[in-house]
């Protein structure tokens, strides 16, 4: 499993471009990469294995063609096997043009943003490179020790491997964190799952590197647990989506319910605040009426980047409904859910949905409902943040009320 890629999920908010600090980090990905292509362009082609090369570059297109999405702004494929083999086995050069070109047919397929591609390939640039400088600095003699499966040789192709995976990963988490403010954790590129998917395909790469200098029969046999990988990757991504609203990227009704109840049981055993907020967005209807369903969708998709950058990330949120959506915030009384209802509310007055016929306003209103003593269910929270959006409602969506 590999999450070597920022995510394409970015494409349904309206403010589908970058942030300030987001673009200054694109920019310098993007230029550092450049650089370190041309500054490692010194390497003589008289000993290029080209079927090597073209069996690199064909295997590693493939496999970005069977990429899988997630939640999370991210795409989990098995391309990184084909880049650190590329970086074990080729001029630093042709390690551009294997990062470069395998990138192609993916981007034909998918149609990502420019600039999402762009910072995808500077960052597989920079990872192989770092990759190649590591197993240049294996040298012994002007011979290079990958060349042959001794146990110096395997070593400098670990070393080389782990080298592609925390270059990689670590850009891409500084990019989430700026473009979509995922912290580290959030993000999950450092945690031991994370570091072992994406170690074992490295792994795998090793071995195909080795085996396409001496033996391309073995080459094949290795690259068929990619298959397995791949269709592995996928189950969890299925599950997840079983549970995910499509257009928004949070939980769904279902998603939400075990969460939501174990969160609840919890706050009641242990006697911890806990409160719910039910947020019905203002007006959709006329918005799908007057400029479309496109922007009505696009009008939801506000309201959850709102959630996003609000919330905590341990906080749950759904949409719930048609138009509503369900937050819960464990250890948050209701003073304190007000507070954050109000900061949502503040989010999306600061970023309007901008249509075809100027900026829109997107306004919801919030009902708050706090975990009461002796609490039956959290089935009588909801209720009562319901009163109390409703209440809200037909107060104009001005206030944020609650029903004690």
């Amino acid at each position: 499993m590999s999450a070597v890629s920022y995510g394409e999920r970015i494409r349904r908010v309206p403010s589908a471009g970058l942030p300030a600090t987001a673009r200054t980090f694109f920019w310098a990905t993007v230029c550092a990469a450049i650089v370190a292509a041309a500054a490692t362009s010194t390497v003589s082609y008289d000993n290029v294995r080209w079927p090597v090369f073209v069996a690199v570059l064909a295997g590693g297109s493939l496999a970005q063609l069977f990429a899988t999405h997630t939640a999370g702004n991210q795409i989990f494929h098995t391309g990184v096997a084909f880049s650190v083999a590329a970086a074990l086995v080729l001029p630093p050069e042709l390690v551009v043009v294997v990062c470069v070109v395998q990138h192609v047919p993916e981007w034909l397929r998918q149609r990502y943003p420019w600039f999402i591609q762009g910072f995808n390939i500077a960052n597989v640039v920079l990872s192989g490179l770092a990759a190649w400088v590591m197993r240049w600095s294996f040298e012994r003699d002007g011979v290079y020790v990958t060349s042959s499966a001794t146990t110096w040789g395997v070593i400098a192709a670990a070393a080389a491997a782990v080298t592609f995976v925390m270059v990689n990963h670590a850009l891409l988490a500084r990019m989430l964190r700026l473009a979509r403010g995922h912290d580290v954790s959030a993000s999950g590129l450092f945690t031991l799952d994370g570091l072992l998917q994406d170690g074992a395909l490295a792994a795998v790469g090793v071995g195909i590197a080795f085996t396409l200098l001496h033996s391309w029969a073995l080459a094949v046999v290795l690259t068929l647990p990619l298959v397995l990988i791949q269709r592995a990757l996928a189950l969890p991504t299925l599950r997840e989506q079983a549970l995910t609203d499509h257009k928004t990227g949070l939980l769904n009704s279902r998603g939400i319910d075990q969460p939501a109840r174990a969160e609840f049981a919890r706050a009641r055993r242990l006697g911890r605040p806990l409160s719910v907020l039910l947020c019905d967005v203002d007006n959709l209807r006329e918005i799908n009426n007057s400029v479309g369903h496109l922007e009505g969708d696009a009008a939801l998709a506000v309201v959850a980047a709102a959630f996003r950058a609000e919330l905590r990330p341990y906080d749950l949120c759904a949409r719930f409904g048609g138009d509503e959506f369900l937050v819960v915030l464990p250890e948050t009384d209701e003073e304190q859910a007000v507070v954050v209802a109000q900061r949502i509310q503040a989010w999306l007055e600061q970023n309007p949905l901008p249509t075809s016929e100027g900026n829109l306003a997107v306004g919801i209103s919030i009902g708050v409902g706090s975990l009461h003593e002796d609490e039956p269910e959290i089935g009588t929270m909801l209720a009562r943040a319901d009163a109390a959006m409703y209440a809200e409602k037909r107060a104009g969506g001005r206030s944020f009320l609650t029903v004690g």
